[in-house]
């Protein structure tokens, strides 16, 4: 795969995720977290891939160079000011890790441009599937939000940008996001049909359910919990039942019903007691 000649890409994953209800960077696609085959889709393309994250969010090791961002409350411009200033090309492609089906040929035709460049669909600027000049990039980005303009568009037109239509790009589907459980689970549901996670019990829970582990197709958390054993009931209104706890991997706790579990992923239930 060739390489953009003196061009970055910054990947921006420290925002919120507040439709999705857990970390976008860190949802399972193909065998790895969406940052990872984020990061290594643009190595592949660009000579250097900066990404941007919060304090707040542990990432796993990744091939390119991590920056913090230490006022996210700022919105996504704050981002943008980080990752530019922190890459040593002349132009990077940014982006979010929210995007899946990006396609090498589409961030190579929207950085061949040259210049501040940013597809239009239908009717809205892509500001994060966009080329910015680094240099001039930040620099824009910190007099906007000095004068309290957080809006990435506004940083696109300070930098007089070249509007691109999806006629001229490559895949132009390809830069559609996942936002919320239902497009995250229907993406993964385009690659991988038949997906399962497994559903894992311990102490009381396994002694209830008289399993340790079953594998169940992917879903919102709500739906994988209610493959469980008859005698288990560990949802109530939409959230994980008192007596329990849920854990994702091992790593973080759950109770929303409505956050989607991917490909692969450990749920495991535990009682509640066990975890104090």
């Amino acid at each position: 795969m060739t390489t953009v000649g003196e061009s970055a890409a910054v990947v921006v994953c420290g925002g919120r995720s507040s439709r999705m209800g857990r970390p976008k960077a860190l949802l399972p696609w193909g065998g790895r977290t969406l940052v990872e085959h984020m990061v290594d889709l643009l190595a592949g393309v660009v000579e250097e891939v900066v990404v941007v994250t919060s304090s707040t969010l542990e990432l796993p090791r990744l091939p390119a160079r991590i920056l913090i961002d230490e006022r996210p409350e700022e919105g996504p411009l704050e981002a943008l000011a980080v990752g530019l200033a922190g890459v040593e090309a002349p132009f990077a492609f940014v982006t979010g890790t929210d995007v899946p089906f990006l396609s090498p040929d589409f961030v190579r035709a929207v950085l061949a441009k040259g210049q501040a460049a940013a597809p239009v669909m239908d009717g809205f600027v892509q500001t994060l599937a966009a080329a910015y000049p680094s240099e001039a990039g930040a620099s824009e980005a910190r007099r906007l939000l000095a004068e309290g303009r957080r809006r990435p568009l506004e940083l696109l037109e300070a930098l007089a940008y070249q509007p691109l239509t999806p006629d001229e790009l490559p895949d132009p589907d390809c830069v559609r996001s996942v936002n919320t459980p239902d497009e995250y689970l229907a993406a993964v549901g385009e690659v991988e049909p038949e997906a399962n996670a497994v559903l894992e019990f311990v102490g009381r829970a396994r002694a209830l359910g008289g399993c340790d582990a079953l594998q169940v197709p992917v879903g919102t958390l709500e739906a994988v919990l209610s493959r469980a054993p008859a005698p288990l009931e560990l949802c109530e209104d939409g959230h994980v039942a008192r007596p329990y706890l849920v854990s994702l991997g091992g790593r973080d706790f759950a109770r929303d019903g409505s956050i989607p579990v991917g490909p692969g992923e450990r749920v495991i239930v535990l009682d509640a007691s066990a975890g104090g």
